[in-house]
């Protein structure tokens, strides 16, 4: 027996590690190393203020303030139904756009990748100004409708809710398109060739193919899209009417005009709190769903 086996018995018997054992706990203790900076990064700039947010919301009865504000329940009234109603806009026309994307050659892929990135390249005021411009009563898209003689008088188009959806939905449409381009392509091509094969439609091979693969995309864009519109701020100012406020608009007025930080971070705590919320009962219906379909 060498003097190496003999050491790795006596030390099994004293309990130590055998230097054999101890180079996987060195690296596993070398992640925590190089974790540190990220964790430290995130406890400085994320969970100090987002502490310092929610020890702020519970001075001077800040919670009972806000929600006997009608305004504020209306603001959050309509936070719920612009996202969702700019949620379902942004993923069926991403939907839509992914599969072009999927379906096209390389060329025309490129091409249409650089419309879709386009949003990423203007900021968003000049994104809602430039819809502002287009939406007005002397409009080209008024202008349009009047001079094919589907309208008699300019359609008012802006300051309303519609037009607030049209700007978060045009910001919007990149992060719906990317995920659902990306389950498109793990799609294998031949399920759809060996459906059709059998005769199958090209209805059918979606409705049975496409779409249930594609799900994950669908819900994942679904999400990241609800989870940013319901933080716009600058849309429904320019774009929108009085009564389409937001409640992102209504923290920037407890906060600026009325100087009552509290009430802002009550109100900031229970947008994060309705949303985790939401945010949570989403994710356990497309599990219930996933289950379902598994059965």
């Amino acid at each position: 027996m060498s003097a190496i086996t003999s050491q790795r018995i006596q030390a099994k018997g004293r309990g130590t590690p055998t230097p054999d054992e101890a180079k996987p706990r060195r690296r596993r203790s070398g992640w925590w190393l190089l974790l540190a900076p990220v964790l430290a990064f995130d406890v400085v700039l994320f969970l100090t203020p987002l502490g310092k947010l929610v020890g702020s919301s519970f001075s001077g009865n800040a919670y009972q303030r806000v929600l006997e504000d009608p305004l504020v329940l209306r603001s959050l009234a309509n936070t719920l139904t612009i996202s969702l109603a700019s949620t379902l806009v942004t993923v069926g026309l991403g939907y839509v756009i992914a599969l072009v994307l999927w379906r096209s050659g390389n060329i025309l892929r490129v091409v249409l990748f650089a419309v879709v990135l386009l949003p990423f390249w203007t900021g968003i005021l000049v994104k809602n100004f430039a819809w502002a411009v287009l939406l007005q009563d002397n409009g080209i898209i008024n202008a349009f409708l009047q001079g094919i003689g589907l309208t008699d008088a300019p359609i008012e188009l802006l300051h309303n809710r519609f037009a607030v959806i049209v700007g978060m939905v045009h910001c919007l449409l990149p992060y719906a398109v990317f995920p659902i381009f990306s389950s498109l392509m793990s799609i294998d091509d031949r399920l759809g060739l060996a459906a059709r094969s059998l005769g199958a439609r090209e209805g059918s091979v979606f409705r049975h193919i496409t779409l249930p693969l594609s799900t994950p995309g669908v819900s994942a864009a679904g999400l990241l899209v609800f989870i940013m519109s319901t933080g716009f701020f600058i849309t429904p100012v320019v774009m929108g009417g009085p009564g389409d406020m937001m409640i992102a608009n209504q923290i920037d007025y407890y906060a600026r005009q009325l100087t009552d930080f509290p009430g802002a971070a009550a109100l900031a705590v229970i947008l994060t709190a309705l949303v985790s919320v939401l945010v949570a009962v989403y994710q356990r219906v497309l599990k219930a769903g996933g289950h379902h379909e598994d059965n």
